[in-house]
């Protein structure tokens, strides 16, 4: 059996892991400095600023009466920063291999699995393997760009989250 080169790196030889628990505020400003740190590593998956595509993966979307379905299939090798998740929502991991930071700690998932993305949920993650990686999202919205413009999924920043989780609250 060969070996693919991203099978023998972890996570942690890529970019500086905390060796403790962080505070929110510490993570996020982690995370903040991290992006930038990893947007310049060969191999590393660049988000458009203006429109938050990520460059170098593939996305297949499907929407439902009720609900979203977003596919990502992320190639071996990459380190990949996500967006903010807004709501609460299944992912599985339908194949591949992928070592996730969010601030809790390195996990590495190997498909089949199945987890719950929480809100304000930031990661970074390393593809060992080729990885399709699924989220599921409620929703009354019937098209993609119907999604995109209500900004109901992600956002970039958290100064963002926290507005959007406040005056959701209210």
């Amino acid at each position: 059996m060969q070996t693919n080169l991203a099978d023998t790196i972890t996570l942690g030889s890529l970019i500086s892991i905390p060796s403790r628990q962080l505070s929110v505020a510490e993570y996020r400003d982690w995370i903040n400095d991290i992006e930038e740190q990893v947007n310049t590593i060969p191999g590393s998956v660049n988000r458009n600023v203006d429109t938050g595509e990520s460059i170098g993966l593939s996305v297949t979307h499907t929407v439902t009466p009720g609900l979203y379905v977003r596919e990502l299939t992320m190639p071996a090798g990459l380190i990949v920063v996500s967006r903010i998740h807004l709501r609460e929502h299944p992912f599985y991991i339908l194949s591949g291999e992928v070592s996730v930071y969010d601030g809790n700690g390195v996990s590495t998932y190997v498909g089949p699995y199945k987890g719950i993305t929480k809100p304000g949920t930031k990661r970074v993650l390393y593809t060992h393997k080729d990885t399709v990686w699924v989220t599921f999202h409620a929703t009354d919205k019937t098209t993609v760009e119907d999604l995109e413009k209500a900004g109901e999924l992600v956002c970039d920043k958290f100064d963002e989250f926290d507005v959007i989780v406040n005056s959701e609250v209210s």
